[in-house]
């Protein structure tokens, strides 16, 4: 969809929130490049800010109330998850009567990027209202496997418990090293991320993660996947998204959304 519509659609909410205070949504509206060209590497400067992914985003975690978000791969990304969890911080210091929670991070965004680079880019522009929100740590990718299936996984991962996990990360260039001659340096192999199957036993009850295109990792992670989920794929939208689907572990395993309405 042409950028100016989807801008036109999503500005109602895009004011009512006040994310256009946040970001310049017109930046780059007459960007010509597509999404290959930031796969191939040949893109040098970021991809202007996709409304619909935004907003999309920013929805998920307000409408689930989100307590703490783990992010692979940064940028206006960040900027929107960081204002719905300090939203949701508002609604939940505005609570009569607080449920106690085993949680140490609460409304917190980690964010974790290969690139220095842009790590620098979005630092200069996160809003400084926010900056106590967010966290942020850069770490190489190496190539690996997965019970013998070819993947890559980040090197230095929060140690963290999120209940939203947006995976938009690693660049496919930036993965490290080969397996039998293949590496992830060929333009033709999809990226193909493992970070999250070696988390998942960890996973809490209720825990949602949102794919943002990487379909063919998608799949890979739907089919080695261990637990029960609710998955759906948005062909239009270019999202996969999965939800935890099990027995809460007690008390102190809840939602946002079971006290913030």
């Amino acid at each position: 969809m042409d950028r100016k519509i989807q801008l036109k659609e999503n500005q109602a909410y895009i004011e009512k929130e006040g994310l256009d205070e946040l970001i310049n949504f017109m930046d780059g509206i007459d960007f010509d490049s597509d999404v290959y060209d930031s796969v191939s590497g040949t893109l040098s400067i970021p991809m202007p800010p996709e409304s619909s992914d935004l907003v999309r985003l920013h929805k998920i975690i307000r409408q689930r109330k989100c307590f703490t978000a783990l992010e692979f791969g940064l940028g206006y990304s960040s900027i929107v998850i960081a204002d719905a969890l300090k939203k949701n911080k508002f609604d939940w210091d505005n609570l009569d009567d607080k449920p106690k929670l085993r949680n140490r991070f609460m409304f917190q965004l980690f964010s974790v990027d290969t690139s220095q680079q842009w790590i620098d880019i979005l630092e200069q522009r996160f809003p400084e209202h926010l900056k106590d929100v967010i966290t942020i740590r850069q770490s190489d990718v190496e190539i690996g496997t997965f019970n013998g299936q070819i993947c890559h996984y980040y090197k230095n991962i929060p140690d963290v418990i999120p209940d939203f996990i947006y995976l938009d990360g690693p660049h496919p260039k930036e993965v490290q090293g080969s397996i039998n001659g293949m590496s992830f340096n060929c333009d033709e192999r999809t990226v193909m991320s493992g970070d999250l199957l070696l988390m998942e036993p960890v996973f809490l009850p209720g825990t949602f993660i949102l794919v943002d295109g990487r379909t063919n990792n998608a799949r890979f992670l739907q089919n080695n996947f261990k637990r029960t989920y609710k998955s759906n794929w948005d062909v239009e939208g270019d999202i996969t998204t999965f939800e935890l689907d099990e027995e809460r572990l007690g008390k102190y395993n809840i939602l946002g959304s079971d006290y913030l309405k």
